[in-house]
């Protein structure tokens, strides 16, 4: 077992840092599991789920770039704990830079979804604007993770809050697994769900640790949610369609 990272320091009557690193590196192991187990239908397992159709290869490149992502934070924690500092911070330069390819093919990928609407009723338009907030919201936490990168405790919150913010569609996959209850329509109910389990997950650590949630978890759950609420609100109202192919014609 290592000692304590250094640059984590204790306050009196708190948690040890070990606790603390672990939790996040366990968020992030958890994080990936749920992306692998949400888009093995579709993605990774999808000749063995029969589909008939041929992915197309921008989705093929969008998936391994997501994929990607999510593994890096995993690797990033697990060099916390290893202490491997120097190497945690080389690679924190190589995960911000790749940040910009996971929203160039987001967008992307949202671009070719948006081609293929032609009605403001259409329920795709909740997706669709969902997947423009996220994608903002994700690039915003990646940036301000980069400003404050010597700020450990609010670094590793804004990290944690960049994959949260784009794991959604994962959750939403989720339903395609018989073992999980309530079909393929109850997508967005699990993505609703696992959100706020999430957001509860980050609370209830800040208090257990610091007695009060930490600012960038509470701040960060209410602008992801107001970014999520404001997709549903375009979306339904058709307001959306009308700003994208509006902007399109």
């Amino acid at each position: 077992m290592s000692r304590n990272a250094p640059e984590i320091s204790l306050a009196p009557g708190m948690a040890s840092s070990r606790m603390r690193v672990g939790f996040f590196f366990v968020a992030h192991v958890l994080l990936l599991i749920i992306v692998l187990l949400g888009f093995s239908p579709s993605f990774y397992l999808r000749a063995a789920f029969h589909h008939t159709t041929q992915l197309p290869s921008l989705l093929y490149v969008h998936g391994v770039a997501l994929t990607a992502w999510f593994l890096l934070p995993v690797v990033q924690a697990w060099l916390i704990r290893t202490r491997r500092l120097w190497l945690h911070r080389r690679l924190g330069y190589v995960a911000a830079g790749y940040a910009i390819v996971v929203i160039v093919f987001g967008i992307l990928a949202n671009l070719r979804l948006i081609s293929e609407i032609d009605s403001p009723a259409d329920g795709e338009n909740i997706v669709i604007w969902g997947n423009f907030f996220t994608l903002a919201m994700f690039a915003a936490f990646v940036s301000l993770a980069v400003v404050f990168r010597k700020n450990p405790e609010l670094h590793k919150r804004l990290t944690l809050l960049a994959s949260i913010s784009i794991v959604g569609p994962a959750l939403a996959r989720l339903p395609r697994w018989p073992i999980f209850a309530g079909g393929l329509e109850a997508g967005r109910n699990y993505a609703i769900g696992g959100l706020l389990v999430m957001f509860a997950s980050l609370i209830t650590y800040d208090v257990w640790v610091r007695r009060r949630p930490h600012t960038a978890s509470w701040v960060g759950m209410v602008l992801i949610i107001v970014s999520l609420a404001s997709a549903v609100f375009l979306g339904v109202t058709g307001i959306g369609y009308h700003i994208l192919h509006g902007a399109a014609d």
